[in-house]
C-alpha cells in the first residue's frame, strides 16, 4: 500500500507540473497512488539496469540527461527541473530508457513502473489523449531546439532555454526562479563554446535579467526574459 505521505507529495507535485496538472483529479490521484519516491545523491544514476520503472517525474532537484557515443564527446540534452519528466516514450514502448540520467544535486523523483502505467491507461483510455499530447509536445520541442540552435542569436537562445526549463513547474507568485544547471552544460546544450556562452550570460546579468551562480542560474526578471525569448517557448 502506498504510504500516504508519499502519495500526498507526489500528488502535490503532479498538480503543480505544467505537464500533468490538466489531468482530471481522479487521474492525478490514481497516478500518485502507483508512484514511489526515489531519492538520489548528486551524480547518482536515476535508471538502473533491470529496473521495472519506465517513467520518472522530478519532485525536487534536477536530472541531467545526456549521451555519449564511443569516441565522441558528451551531448547534454537537458537538465530537467521540478515538474518535468523523462522516460515517457520508454513507458509507451515498454523499453529501457536509452540516455544517461543522473541527479544534479540531491534529487527526489516519483518513479512509475511500466506495468502499473499500462494497467492505468487500460482502465482509463482517455489518458491516451494526454500521453499522445505529451509525446507530440516533446517532438515539437526537439524541432524548436534544432531551429533555435541554427538561427537564433545566442542571447535569445539562452533566454529560451532558461524559460523552457523553468516553465515545467508553477511560477505563479515567484519573483525569482532558479534553474539548476552549470554554465558549461548550458553551453553544451546550445552548441556554443563555454567562453561565448559565459560572455552572453554576463551581458544578460548586466541587463538585470539573470544571475549566474554555483550550479544554477537565477531568473530575476521573468517578464524581461520572456520578451527577449520571443513566442513559442515550450516547457521541458
Amino acid at each position: 500500500m502506498q504510504k500516504r505521505r508519499e502519495f500526498a507529495r507526489i500528488r502535490s507535485a503532479l498538480a503543480a507540473s505544467w505537464h500533468f496538472r490538466a489531468l482530471e483529479s481522479a487521474d492525478l490521484d490514481r497516478l500518485a497512488e502507483v508512484g514511489r519516491v526515489q531519492r538520489l545523491r548528486h551524480a547518482e544514476r536515476a535508471v538502473q539496469d533491470g529496473t521495472r520503472e519506465r517513467l520518472w517525474i522530478i519532485l525536487n532537484g534536477a536530472i541531467r540527461v545526456s549521451s555519449e557515443a564511443p569516441g565522441s564527446k558528451e551531448y547534454v540534452y537537458a537538465v530537467l527541473g521540478a515538474g518535468s519528466y523523462f522516460g515517457l516514450a520508454s513507458a509507451v514502448q515498454d523499453a529501457p530508457f536509452a540516455a544517461d540520467a543522473r541527479a544534479f544535486g540531491a534529487t527526489d523523483l516519483a518513479a512509475f513502473r511500466g506495468d502499473s502505467l499500462a494497467a492505468m491507461v487500460e482502465e482509463r483510455p482517455r489518458l491516451w489523449r494526454h500521453v499522445s499530447g505529451l509525446l507530440s509536445r516533446r517532438l515539437r520541442l526537439a524541432l524548436l531546439i534544432m531551429r533555435d540552435n541554427s538561427v537564433a542569436p545566442l542571447p535569445q537562445r539562452i533566454a529560451r532555454r532558461l524559460l523552457g526549463h523553468a516553465l515545467s513547474t508553477d511560477l505563479r507568485g515567484l519573483k525569482e526562479v532558479q534553474v539548476r544547471m552549470t554554465q558549461a552544460d548550458l553551453a553544451l546544450m546550445l552548441g556554443r563554446s563555454r567562453s561565448r556562452t559565459n560572455a552572453a550570460i554576463k551581458a544578460l546579468q548586466r541587463r538585470g535579467l539573470i544571475r549566474a551562480g554555483y550550479r544554477g542560474i537565477t531568473i530575476l526578471d521573468l517578464a524581461g526574459l520572456r520578451k527577449l525569448a520571443g513566442p513559442g517557448v515550450t516547457a521541458y
